[in-house]
């Protein structure tokens, strides 16, 4: 499948598998906004569900209530997701989630993500094993706080950012707030093969403290 290049194909390219064709859930956006929040559009070190995922994080960060109501609502009908006490908890959070900072994507914490979803795949281990070394070279100059994300079986970018928004069997629903993390304002993802759950995707994100962050770099 090609790069996304006009924002006009984004309905029939990202929605989940088995509702190709099924426009609804973009229908409430507006295109001008998702455009805007598709801070990784085009990034060359992103291939497309990459991109995706920095894109639908935005989203929820933008307008957690009308992405409640339109994608996470669309893949639990079509997935058939529990209603969980995870899943509850996920549509009251986002109901107080507004106009959050794009997330941009920036090489450097694309590296550190592409390393540990390699290594991860190979060896088929799970988890952040050596985070602070994986980092350490990284803060402070350019970033002042970091987190990590590990999802694990879904290769598709709106899988991976609703399962972990919902985060179900995570105590304290650590990935969700990572992704909703006013604080930070940078991102990176990899999507790898993985030897024990077939694929694996780390997104790290950064609060990089520079004075650009409405410069979107497209």
């Amino acid at each position: 499948m090609k790069l996304i290049s006009h924002l006009f194909i984004i309905p029939f390219l990202l929605l989940p598998a088995g509702v190709t064709g099924q426009t609804s859930a973009w229908d409430r956006w507006d295109q001008e906004v998702v455009r805007s929040l598709f801070t990784s559009r085009g990034i060359p070190y992103l291939n497309e569900e990459e991109q995706k995922v920095i894109l639908f994080m935005n989203m929820a960060r933008h307008d957690g209530a009308l992405f409640a109501e339109t994608f996470v609502k669309t893949f639990v009908e079509q997935n058939q997701v529990k209603n969980s006490s995870y899943l509850r908890s996920l549509y009251q959070d986002l109901k107080s989630v507004s106009g959050l900072p794009a997330l941009i994507p920036e090489e450097d914490l694309t590296a550190v993500a592409q390393g540990h979803a390699t290594r991860s795949g190979e060896t088929g281990h799970v988890g952040h094993q050596e985070m602070q070394k994986r980092f350490a070279p990284l803060m402070g100059n350019p970033y002042d706080a970091w987190g990590e994300n590990c999802s694990y079986g879904y290769e598709d970018a709106i899988s991976i950012v609703i399962t972990l928004l919902i985060d179900e069997g995570i105590r304290d629903a650590g990935h969700r707030k990572n992704i909703l993390n006013r604080n930070y304002n940078s991102a990176g993802v990899a999507i790898r093969p993985h030897k024990s759950y077939r694929v694996n995707c780390v997104i790290d994100f950064g609060k990089r403290n520079r004075s650009d962050l409405n410069q979107v770099p497209y």
